[in-house]
């Protein structure tokens, strides 16, 4: 193990090369780091993140706007304006390739074949002067090379898997004719009207009302569990990933600072970032109480803190905090991994209190046998 000159702290010796070695992985991003180039100067959207999604599996990305969760979506679609974007560095294996060492029309061919993308706003993803008809078929006739009879015909079932009553009637519809529910279950069919091995959905539920929103995630799981195809959810909700995903990333400032499976995560936070957002959930026991918040602001994009980019906001922050950055950590008796130095030698006492606070916001609210 490595070791900094004022800090102990655990992290690879040598980066990871080639595809992985366990098949079971499909989506496997490194290092990936994601730059857009502005009159202001460069924003470095995403910074090195890394995760991996095995088959079937299912992972949240969740954190505060503008974290770089959606950015990050973009880039493992190929889906980025460059300029001003640009894939700075990383790696993205998919089925055993390196997706940023293909031509874009190598990417054309799995995009929307073998890894679809569920958008946030379908009015403004949907074209308005196509029937939803034309718009599903069209990519059933490209990466499924059949005729356009056969391509209605399949797109008819995509919305009749996805629930829509009367899909004979609904493909022949433009998209301003449909509620929002509907549209966004139109855009879920045309994800799975070529079985992709990998969904990516982000923030399929913001501009839903909460009913629809329940109804849409039921029916998100449902199909990835029919179908055997990974998940990649990207959400600001942490009740969401509570209830939908099996692992989480928690990103912050365009970083992944925690990472594992969803129980250790919620249920035994390991970031103050992460335990900040548990904190800032309304529940019945704070009724009458101001709400919890976590000081500050995002920093600036242009004028980022030299150490831990949470440190500003961070109550248990101390000097090396403000010197260096941490990087990912194991949690001892965990599964997770966190970005902070409260799990590095020197950052024992300070832990102490962390998981005090910690137990205190998991537990508080439940009665005294449960908690």
């Amino acid at each position: 193990m490595k070791q900094k000159a004022d800090l102990a702290v655990y992290q690879e010796e040598t980066p990871r090369v080639g595809p992985p070695t366990d098949p079971d992985v499909l989506l496997d991003v490194r290092n990936l780091q994601t730059h857009f180039h502005v009159m202001d100067g460069t924003v470095k959207a995403v910074d090195g993140v890394d995760f991996s999604l095995k088959r079937g599996e299912t992972l949240g990305i969740v954190g505060e706007s503008g974290c770089g969760k959606s950015v990050t979506a973009l880039t493992i679609m190929q889906l980025l304006d460059m300029p001003p974007g640009e894939i700075v560095g990383g790696e993205i294996w998919f089925e055993g390739r390196d997706l940023l060492t293909l031509a874009p029309e190598q990417i054309r061919k799995i995009r929307g074949a073998d890894m679809a993308m569920i958008f946030q706003e379908p009015m403004t993803s949907l074209n308005p002067v196509f029937t939803i008809g034309d718009q599903i078929s069209e990519a059933i006739i490209l990466h499924q090379h059949v005729g356009k009879k056969e391509a209605m015909t399949r797109a008819i079932a995509s919305l009749r898997a996805v629930g829509i009553n009367a899909p004979e009637r609904r493909v022949k519809q433009y998209p301003h004719e449909m509620s929002g529910g509907i549209r966004q279950r139109v855009m879920i069919a045309m994800a799975l009207s070529c079985n992709p091995q990998l969904i990516i959905a982000d923030e399929p539920t913001t501009a839903l009302d909460v009913t629809i929103q329940a109804q849409i995630l039921e029916l998100i799981k449902k199909i990835q569990a029919d179908s055997g195809a990974a998940l990649l959810l990207i959400t600001h909700d942490l009740a969401v990933v509570a209830e939908t995903v099996q692992n989480v990333a928690v990103m912050y400032a365009g970083r992944v600072v925690e990472a594992g499976p969803v129980e250790d995560v919620l249920l035994r936070p390991q970031h103050p970032y992460t335990l900040g957002l548990l904190n800032s959930i309304p529940a019945l026991h704070k009724r009458g109480r101001k709400l919890d918040v976590i000081k500050g602001v995002v920093p600036n994009p242009f004028r980022m803190p030299p150490g831990c980019k949470f440190e500003p906001r961070c109550p248990y922050a101390w000097e090396v905090c403000r010197r260096s950055e941490p990087d990912m950590m194991d949690t001892p008796g965990r599964k997770s991994r966190s970005r902070c130095f409260l799990h590095a030698a020197e950052g024992a006492a300070r832990r102490y209190e962390f998981e005090k606070a910690a137990v205190a916001t998991v537990t508080a609210g439940l009665p005294e046998a449960q908690a």
